[in-house]
């Protein structure tokens, strides 16, 4: 019996999505990256889920691909790939312990915050073994300098979770014990806001992300305010809790 790949908890409004296959770094297989898709739309889908943590099981977060399947990676349609298209809205926290490689350390850049343990590390070794990354050309250049990116992904050398701290590709680095609740209490105080207007507000960054033309941009991030305005009972609670000095009771509608 196959063991799952995703452990799924939930706390309060705050899922954490724990990749389990400790016993391989966490490196994943084909089916593994279909049953982390069907979770990211499980995640999406729950209207009591507002954020989401992502870290891995064991010694690590992810090693990347499994390399005893790597002739996967040469179908039509690659796994690895599988869910490129989905638009999750909802933050997502990586808590990163351990390494962070391949597909591994691509996962940690699609997240929107990271926070890495002390032990944490990072890199493209694909060169190494002459073979190429499917995705960290497209992610490094949008976290850091080229130059540095292009050192990282040319040489396949491993970054340290300081290094990478220093270079703005994670937001923090704590002692593996502090790991955990320092992503929770993240998520806490992401929570502690409007739902709807968190979401928006990540639409509204990733399409300024995807240069979209600044007055088109600025439109549609109106039109988003617009929306809550007129239709939020969030904003509604916000208000009067301003207008009372209290701390504010968000329903996520």
């Amino acid at each position: 019996m196959n063991m799952v790949y995703t452990l799924y908890e939930k706390k309060g409004h705050t899922v954490i999505v724990t990749l389990n296959r400790p016993e391989k770094l966490n490196a994943y297989r084909s089916e593994d990256i279909r049953e982390l898709e069907k979770r990211w739309y499980e995640f999406r889908d729950d209207p009591d889920a507002w954020t989401a943590i992502l870290t891995g099981a064991g010694k690590a977060f992810c090693a990347g691909h499994d390399l005893a399947g790597l002739e996967e990676l040469c179908e039509p349609e690659p796994p690895s790939l599988h869910y490129r298209n989905l638009e999750l809205f909802k933050p997502v926290i990586c808590a990163v312990n351990g390494h962070a490689l391949g597909g591994g350390c691509s996962m940690t850049m699609g997240c929107d915050i990271r926070i890495a343990a002390e032990d944490a590390t990072f890199g493209y070794p694909q060169p190494n073994y002459a073979l190429t990354s499917l995705g960290g050309h497209q992610w490094m250049p949008r976290m850091t300098f080229r130059g540095i990116a292009m050192e990282m992904m040319l040489t396949g050398d491993r970054m340290t979770a300081q290094e990478a701290y220093r270079v703005g590709l994670i937001n923090k680095v704590v002692p593996l014990a502090e790991l955990m609740p320092a992503a929770l209490k993240l998520a806490e105080r992401i929570n502690s806001n409007g739902p709807l207007a968190v979401r928006a507000t990540k639409e509204d960054f990733l399409l300024g992300e995807r240069q979209l033309w600044q007055p088109d941009g600025t439109n549609f991030s109106r039109l988003n305010f617009a929306k809550l305005w007129l239709t939020s009972e969030d904003v509604k609670e916000g208000m009067k809790a301003f207008q009372e000095k209290r701390k504010p009771v968000y329903k996520g509608k």
